[in-house]
């Protein structure tokens, strides 16, 4: 599976983003065809032995695009003294993964992920529902493109309207991957995927080109629309529900 989220940059342009964040563990996995619904029970049975206290997950799935099928696994809230603790029970565990869930998948990834408070907007929103878009970025433009990025947030923390008043967007960087870049940014759904139809919340209201133009000026704007052409190589997009059912209680 393509890399989920942003790899991060050389020393010098992740020091201008330096935060306090919270760490993010993912297991991705995908169940065997025809095993969707064992899968489901067995790591129902899971969460409830393993993690009602310590280690909560939260499930969400994906319903769309190639991913269509995959499950993440998400344990939030962490830090990086956190990857230095082995869990008590490690052995049982391990050993109930090993019996009643690694079976019953035809792939399974793990990833650590950043949570990029700098490149994100109304955070505070919470929703069941969600856009993901995976944009893949030129490795040369890399560092570009990440300082873009900040420069449409402070345009769209400045735009009135109720899409932008709803608008939630989260973005994370992947910890110790490869090379090959992936921006992704989380679109939370309060009002569900109903939100995603044209003119939901009404008239979109301020330009983003317009406060982008007033704000960095009209030759930022045609550098911003050349650098999008060029820096993003591919781009992926996805929706996904929170599967309370799955999550820890």
């Amino acid at each position: 599976m393509k890399r989920f989220l942003l790899f991060l940059l050389t020393v010098t342009t992740l020091a201008a983003y330096t935060q306090p964040t919270s760490l993010v563990t993912v297991n991705t996995v995908k169940p065997k065809l025809g095993q969707k619904m064992a899968f489901e029970a067995a790591f129902k049975i899971h969460i409830g032995k393993f993690h009602k206290i310590d280690q909560k997950l939260s499930v969400w799935e994906v319903v769309s695009g190639d991913y269509n099928g995959y499950y993440h696994l998400v344990n939030a809230g962490r830090t990086y003294a956190d990857l230095d603790k082995d869990r008590p029970d490690a052995t049982a565990h391990s050993l109930d993964l090993d019996k009643t869930f690694f079976p019953l998948l035809e792939e399974t990834r793990n990833g650590t992920f950043r949570f990029m408070d700098s490149l994100s907007v109304h955070t505070d929103i919470v929703a069941d529902k969600a856009l993901v878009n995976l944009r893949h970025v030129k490795l040369s433009l890399e560092g570009d493109y990440r300082q873009e990025l900040a420069r449409a947030i402070k345009v769209i923390k400045n735009l009135k309207g109720k899409f932008w008043e709803n608008l939630s967007l989260n973005v994370f960087e992947q910890l110790w991957d490869g090379t090959d870049p992936v921006v992704v940014s989380i679109r939370n759904l309060k009002d569900g995927f109903q939100s995603l139809e044209t003119d939901f919340y009404g008239a979109t209201g301020t330009s983003f080109m317009d406060e982008y133009v007033k704000q960095f000026g009209t030759a930022a704007w045609d550098k911003r629309i050349k650098l999008l052409d060029e820096a993003i190589v591919k781009n992926e997009q996805y929706i996904m529900k929170l599967r309370k059912d799955l999550s820890s209680q």
